[in-house]
């Protein structure tokens, strides 16, 4: 159960105590918030997602688990960003926790691949929940006469916010929604530490206001756990108020599309800048604000996107005990775009414990965040000297040595990483990526799409990695008619990108269909008309169609566009003479 302790406050007079459950080191990797985790024995990382209902993993970690998988009952779906999904079950024979190890755990299994497994509400939430990413852990507690008590223990002047929680979609849902205020108007949201970033739905910034017409939105794409990638803007907001804490002219991701049961997602962006208490047993949210950033979208925080003067905020450069928690502050300041701080802490985790490569490695992030790419290859050559097989680390390596022109150095790391990433993994998929559009060995790079395309049927990202076989089979000139399919799937599912139609093109120029072919590529080139590949492999259909004069037109803007295309097509005998 843990041990209780009793916390010196005037607020505890009541004899109120915390019984620890244990704390969950917490590491930001990539924008999310991880910790280690085993499965059977191994150590394995999983997101911590407190706005996923139960735990889930892709289908590719599933298998490279070994774990064995079941059919859901009938018509039993998974929801999230980019729509429902079709799911299995796994169970985990023994799942170690919390220094716990619990038997015959259950995942749910499919969707999107977000890189790895995540770490549910059914197990975050069960008892009360203490957030403080910034410092990097996570603390569950059992409170006991603590009913009444204001459970911001940490704060020092009884400085703090509070939140209202409201109630959850189901008895069986654990999640945790709040009711928030956005340009005075009031909307429902979710904490959802397994978010990005914290975004409205579409429905929900109409309903207050937000103009997506703006010309201060930007428009993009996001993809969630559901199958398919969803049109995303970043729109201005007037204020935002959760609580008694208010924020004034801020910026925030809009998702076109449902989210369901609620509104908006607080994401893992807004966790960072604050440190926050989620007291189930009391339906209440005690937190305070970090300083920084709240949304990772916003402007500077010197002028807006900061609560009001009444918040409280938390220093970060308090003295630490020990190398870990150092090095987790750093990796939670990079985070938050603060590179220094988290180099600063960094050497400081380094200078307690010289030995530890993860630590090289994040301060080699932070060195590429603040601009200094030869102290960064430093570190990450110091870093692979200590752990040689770290795939990460190896393709960070690669991609900064390529920005070095150390191609030999690059192949290396790569083929390195690609003996050592699980089939159908997300790194599998970046080393697929390197060889593809940086290494210039297409070849290599379909076997490991073959994988990843097998294990990943109802992926977000399986059109793009259709389309990248597509193109690596076109390249390589083999199994055009394949190809062929590929490109063609790959439009169907996403429609007609410009990179699936510059694809297309390529297959149809191989495949000798000059006609087709010049239709993909003015088709492409009229949504991209900058794209030096599409205006060269038009030139190109044309000239082998009999438009000689206008294909060598094309050919020169090309050029004009990229200096080396001519020299990048002829590597893999694309040229006037032989397409």
């Amino acid at each position: 159960m843990g041990i209780f302790a009793l916390l010196a406050s005037e607020a505890w007079a009541g004899g109120c105590k915390l019984g620890d459950y244990g704390t969950l080191p917490v590491e930001m990797l990539n924008g999310q918030a991880t910790t280690m985790v085993k499965i059977n024995g191994s150590d394995t990382r999983f997101v911590l997602d407190t706005g996923a209902a139960f735990n889930f993993m892709s289908r590719a970690t599933a298998l490279s688990l070994e774990l064995r998988l079941r059919p859901a009952p009938f018509g039993f779906r998974m929801g999230g960003v980019g729509g429902s999904v079709g799911v299995d079950f796994a169970e985990v024979k023994s799942f170690g926790v919390l220094d716990t190890t619990f038997k015959r755990v259950a995942f749910l299994v499919g969707g999107t691949d977000m890189g790895y497994g995540l770490l549910g509400a059914n197990l975050l939430d069960v008892a009360d929940l203490e957030a403080d990413l910034a410092h990097g852990k996570l603390t569950l507690f059992k409170p006991d006469h603590c009913k009444n008590a204001a459970l911001a223990y940490w704060t020092k002047d009884g400085n703090y916010e509070v939140a209202e929680i409201d109630s959850p979609g189901g008895e069986q849902d654990r999640r945790t929604f709040v009711k928030v205020t956005v340009n005075g108007k009031p909307l429902r949201a979710l904490l959802d530490s397994g978010a990005y970033a914290t975004s409205l739905s579409r429905r929900a910034a109409e309903r207050v206001g937000i103009d997506l017409k703006d010309a201060d939105a930007k428009a993009d794409d996001a993809i969630g756990v559901g199958g398919k990638s969803v049109r995303t803007w970043m729109a201005p907001v007037d204020s935002y108020s959760v609580g008694t804490e208010t924020i004034q002219h801020s910026k925030m991701m809009v998702l076109d599309g449902d989210m369901g049961d609620t509104d908006m997602l607080l994401g893992v962006d807004f966790f960072l800048a604050h440190h926050m208490y989620i007291a189930n047993s009391q339906k209440k949210i005690y937190f305070t604000y970090n300083g920084g950033r709240v949304f990772s979208f916003a402007n500077a925080p010197d002028d807006e996107d900061k609560p009001g003067a009444d918040s409280a905020s938390g220093a970060s450069s308090t003295a630490l005990p020990t190398a870990p928690e150092y090095a987790r502050r750093g990796v939670a300041n990079l985070s938050r775009g603060k590179p220094k701080a988290a180099i600063a802490d960094l050497d400081q985790a380094i200078r307690l414990a010289p030995d530890q490569a993860d630590y090289y490695a994040a301060r080699a992030r932070a060195r590429l965040a603040d601009d200094q790419p030869d102290a960064a290859l430093t570190d990450l050559d110091k870093s692979l000297g200590l752990d040689p097989k770290n795939v990460d680390t190896l393709l960070l390596r690669a991609a900064l040595r390529l920005a070095h022109k150390d191609r030999a150095g690059a192949n290396a790391d790569v083929m390195a990483a690609s003996a050592l990433a699980p089939a159908g993994s997300t790194q599998a998929r970046t080393v697929a990526d390197l060889y593809v559009e940086q290494l210039g060995q297409p070849a290599a790079a379909l076997p490991i799409l073959d994988d990843w395309i097998h294990m990943h049927r109802n992926d977000a990202l399986l059109g793009s990695a259709l389309n990248e076989r597509c193109w690596a089979r076109a390249l390589s000139n083999q199994m055009l008619d394949d190809a062929l399919k590929d490109c063609r799937k790959a439009i169907r599912r996403d429609g007609e990108q410009p990179a699936y139609l510059d694809s297309l093109g390529l297959v149809q120029l191989r495949l000798g269909h000059d006609a087709e072919a010049i239709k993909a590529y003015e088709q492409a080139i009229a949504q991209k008309p900058q794209s030096a590949w599409s205006r060269y492999g038009l030139g190109l259909a044309k000239i082998h169609s009999g438009q000689t004069d206008a294909g060598r037109a094309d050919l020169a803007a090309a050029r004009a566009l990229d200096p080396d295309i001519t020299t990048l097509a002829a590597r893999y005998g694309l040229t006037a003479a032989a397409p």
